[in-house]
């Protein structure tokens, strides 16, 4: 019996299913080679391609197994990945992440590009399942970098798609649409390359129904219609691609819906319910009902539409999914007055478990590539112990010969090399006290440095700000009046904590540091009425970050938010606090009159902020423009 066989009778899928327990069957007997190896292969393939997903983890696990026994990298990477596939269409996500990332050090070890890469973006998928996306983002660029060498042109469409919908769930939209173009951009290649034309149609309308929630995200609902509209004009869309088609639809709908074009808005929801419902796809039902809800709630009929979100609700919760659930308590607790208090508790409730249970995911998952690691590290001792076994017997021999003549030749020299390493350290105190004096004249200097960068920095900001801040005041404007008294007498207790303890960090005692460079960037007032919004990344881990650094940032960020004040008469700034990888970003822009970097002396305020870059081990731009605003970006 053969795949050729079953290929040439046409049987179906029940009569395919029975073909294949009959060839499994008759692979048992077989010699472990990779002929047979590669036949199991081809029969989990066929199993999963028929939705018999028990019986291809079965056999995935035997092939596993078999490749175990003969120790061959090749097919236990690909054992390894089926296994984690299986785990993936189960929504077993640790499971899975736990069997791709196995896969790609096996791959990585034998150096197969192509395969580490896949795994990579396998692994980015089931991050991005699971939430969390901005690590989904950077496994997702990893994977690129490896399959941009491999012009693997399918692999690289699905990296650009992940990445677009990692980025737009990260509020990055712009760059999030730049990666759905290069995305369709590949599909063109495809095109030329003959691909499967019907696969290449689906990615298509896959790709025009991102950007559209993308520019839905953005709230430029125009621009969102247009791309649905492009997706629903895909040839028999409704007869080969009905999930995609209600998709299109209901999502269509909602644009309209917020664009205020209501015409035909009821039909579409309707008509996406209706195909959901038929082909039992809940998750869509649930967000069809909470769309038609809110339809109704702009329609004024707010029975009907309380009606319609609590039965989405009520699937939501069936099916565990928090965003939807989320979104129809919002809508609740706005609009029914009578249960209000009821479904406010429940929203914060369902937001504040969400919020930990992401956190208990991220770290899940961080355990999980660790343990792969010990894993990976264990196995290769293991298969390596015999050759160790071998090798370390000569050596216990070669060192028992040799044991007695080293003894022998450190007694003679024991005593020789007391005296020498005496002399040694002799010459090491000698050289410490003549370092002495130097040293202490150097850290006087940085001391003295230190206070002028603490005084600029900090006090004389502090007093500039209050005193320009008095004299805007209205004379009526006590409250106010007391508010920078107190602002003046801050600066007092600062100088004078600053002479008592210089080593003392007089920033973050009573605050965090979030909540410091929030308490800062609030505080800012100009003449120009410069509207100031700070992005702080949620994902940086501040307990990590030491408090001198910390006190480097913030001295950084209120130094250019000081001449932003005195200089550019900028009507906006954006204060960025970004983490890209295992690094910190500081982005500070505006867009006021700018200036020419090369014209313009550095005052102490820029020597302070490069020094304290220096400081952080990072890396400080300026760039700026007349006419076009200023950026300053430090990474470190």
């Amino acid at each position: 019996m053969s795949f050729k066989k079953l290929d040439e009778q046409h049987l179906n899928e029940e009569g395919e299913k029975k073909f294949l327990d009959t060839l499994y069957q008759k692979l048992q007997g077989q010699e472990n080679d990779s002929v047979t190896r590669n036949l199991y292969f081809k029969i989990a393939f066929k199993y999963y391609d028929l939705n018999s997903l028990d019986k291809y983890l079965k056999v995935s696990r035997k092939v596993h197994e078999l490749a175990i026994d003969k120790n061959d990298s090749l097919h236990i990477a690909k054992s390894l990945y089926y296994l984690g596939d299986y785990y993936d269409e189960k929504a077993q996500l640790d499971s899975a992440f736990s069997y791709y990332s196995q896969s790609e050090k096996v791959y990585n070890k034998v150096n197969d590009t192509l395969n580490t890469g896949r795994t990579k973006l396998y692994k980015a998928g089931v991050l991005f399942d699971a939430g969390i996306f901005s690590e989904s983002e950077v496994e997702g660029i990893a994977a690129l970098k490896l399959l941009k060498k491999t012009n693997n042109t399918r692999l690289i469409y699905e990296c650009y798609n992940l990445i677009g919908i990692s980025l737009k769930e990260l509020n990055n939209c712009e760059e999030s649409l730049k990666y759905f173009d290069l995305a369709l951009k590949q599909l063109d290649q495809l095109e030329r390359e003959n691909y499967d034309k019907k696969k290449i149609a689906k990615s298509r309308i896959i790709c025009f129904n991102n950007i559209g929630r993308v520019y839905e995200k953005l709230k430029e609902y125009p621009e969102a219609i247009r791309f649905y509209n492009k997706g629903l004009q895909t040839k028999d869309l409704k007869l080969n691609f009905p999930k995609s088609y209600a998709l299109l639809l209901d999502n269509l709908a909602y644009s309209k819906m917020k664009e205020g074009e209501f015409n035909g808005v009821e039909k579409l929801l309707f008509e996406s319910l209706k195909i959901r419902d038929s082909l039992d796809i809940e998750i869509g039902v649930m967000s069809c009902k909470i769309n038609i809800g809110e339809y109704y709630l702009f329609k004024k009929d707010t029975p009907k539409a309380l009606s319609y979100i609590k039965e989405g609700l009520t699937l939501s919760k069936k099916i565990k999914s928090s965003p939807h659930t989320i979104q129809a308590l919002k809508l609740l607790m706005e609009n029914d007055f009578k249960n209000k208090n009821d479904f406010t508790a429940q929203y914060f409730k369902i937001n504040d478990s969400l919020q930990e249970v992401e956190r208990i995911t991220k770290n899940k998952f961080a355990r999980i590539a660790f343990e792969t690691d010990q894993v990976v590290e264990k196995n290769e001792i293991l298969s390596e112990r015999n050759t160790y076994i071998v090798i370390g017997s000569g050596i216990i021999i070669l060192v028992l010969v040799g044991f007695f003549v080293i003894f022998r030749l450190k007694s003679r020299n024991k005593e020789l090399s007391l005296i020498k390493e005496q002399q040694e350290a002799n010459e090491k105190i000698y050289q410490l006290l003549l370092k002495q004096q130097s040293e202490t004249e150097r850290v006087r200097k940085e001391e003295r440095n230190r206070i002028a960068m603490e005084l600029h920095d900090g006090i004389i900001n502090s007093v500039f700000a209050t005193r320009f801040n008095l004299q805007q005041l209205d004379t009526t404007e006590k409250e106010r009046k007391e508010m920078l008294v107190k602002e003046l007498e801050k600066a007092e207790v600062e100088i004078r904590r600053i002479s008592h303890d210089l080593s003392q960090n007089l920033l973050f005692e009573d605050k965090s540091f979030t909540e410091m460079i929030t308490d800062l960037v609030k505080s800012q007032q100009n003449q120009s009425n410069t509207r100031f919004d700070l992005s702080l990344d949620k994902y940086i881990d501040w307990s990590s970050v030491s408090s001198a650094s910390k006190m480097h940032i913030y001295r950084i960020i209120q130094e250019a938010l000081q001449n932003i004040n005195k200089y550019s008469k900028a009507k906006r700034c954006v204060i960025i606090l970004l983490k890209t990888e295992d690094k910190i970003t500081i982005r500070v822009w505006d867009n006021g009159i700018g200036f020419n970097p090369e014209k313009v002396k550095k005052g102490i305020g820029l020597r302070n902020m490069q020094e304290r870059t220096e400081a952080l081990n990072g890396e400080l731009k300026i760039t700026s423009e007349i006419g076009k605003g200023t950026r300053i970006e430090i990474v470190f």
